[in-house]
């Protein structure tokens, strides 16, 4: 199928309470260089007068509410199916906590019209605070440490692998193409992952359908890093913990879903280790050391991190997905309802 040269492309922003952010991000569209595009800020319910804000500081930009919080997932699902029925040819997912190269929708366009087996294109992601390093150009699954790991972390543009669109296992959500080409034949985004790892399993369903998934080194953003989880909260161990095993579930060996999964149970489960430099063990170094890892272990039900670590896997088991449950995260939180 031969793919025009330039469709109209739809920029989806998904807010939630994040109206701060989301105005900067618009603010960085408007000096976008490409011909044709529009942007639609998706809003999950938010409650901080998000859409009033931004419809009084961008009037002409389409705001989609949701009415709730549907997660990434589902929230970007929405936008783009609406984006698909109102002509897009295309459609970019972009956090609402990033500004733009005004280069970046140019640069996946022309990447995607040069690669006739692209399914998935994603940015080359910087840090906000240091506009000169990478915080990822792509990702890979290590099989070794069974762990995604980002292309290029920390390290500078001359490190790049290419400085052509190159191959990569997975792309980020904070910045993707995708052409409706492949919506129409995938579908969207799985609303069970809810929030993480959702572009992961995303890019997996489109490489075992013949797509090929690649970074684009002139597509250029800057990334407020982990704005909706305040860095690696309690909050973010919860979703990646059950999320990572529904995703290692759906796509890895099982020998590697077995790896991931004793990972983190062994994360949650301290060691336990009796020894002494010199002599025999004796029955108070065994006492001491069963004493020690009782107190630890003991403990972890009631530190946020574990708790989550605990959690994410008992709701993986018990097929317990969508959002964070309210009473857990007011826990994982430090919130009272």
């Amino acid at each position: 199928m031969k793919k025009k040269s330039q469709p109209h492309i739809s920029i989806i922003v998904l807010n939630w309470n994040g109206k701060e952010d989301t105005l900067e991000c618009l603010a960085s569209l408007q000096a976008v260089t490409y011909p044709s595009f529009d942007v639609i800020v998706a809003d999950n319910g938010s409650t901080d007068d998000s859409v009033g804000v931004i419809r009084k500081a961008y009037p002409d930009i389409h705001i989609l509410e949701n009415g709730a919080n549907l997660g990434f997932a589902e929230g970007n699902n929405r936008a783009m199916l609406y984006a698909l029925d109102h002509g897009a040819g295309a459609v970019v997912i972009l956090n609402n906590d990033t500004i733009v190269d005004p280069n970046f929708l140019q640069a996946f366009n022309d990447a995607y019209a040069s690669l006739p087996d692209a399914g998935i294109l994603g940015a080359t992601i910087y840090y906000y605070d240091q506009p000169d390093v990478i915080w990822a150009a792509g990702a890979n699954w290590d099989f070794k440490n069974h762990r995604q790991n980002f292309v290029c972390l920390g390290l500078r543009e001359s490190s790049l692998p290419d400085t052509k669109p190159y191959e990569v296992e997975f792309v980020l959500g904070c910045a993707l193409f995708v052409h409706k080409e492949l919506i129409n034949r995938i579908g969207g985004m799985d609303p069970l992952f809810f929030l993480n790892c959702e572009e992961n399993d995303w890019c997996r369903r489109a490489r075992k359908n013949g797509y090929k998934i690649y970074s684009v080194p002139d597509a250029k953003i800057w990334h407020k890093i982990s704005s909706s989880f305040g860095g690696q909260s309690p909050l973010w161990k919860y979703f990646i913990t059950r999320n990572q095993l529904l995703w290692a579930k759906r796509h890895l060996s099982m020998k590697e879903y077995y790896y991931v999964l004793t990972k983190f149970i062994k994360e949650f489960f301290p060691l336990l280790s009796i020894s002494k430099e010199t002599g025999e063990i004796s029955l108070k170094t065994i006492y001491w050391g069963i004493n020690t890892w009782h107190r630890q272990f003991f403990n972890r039900f009631y530190q946020p991190y574990y708790l989550a670590l605990l959690y994410g896997l008992f709701h993986y088991f018990s097929g317990t997905y969508g959002d964070c449950p309210p009473k857990l995260k007011a826990r994982l939180t430090h919130k009272t309802n």
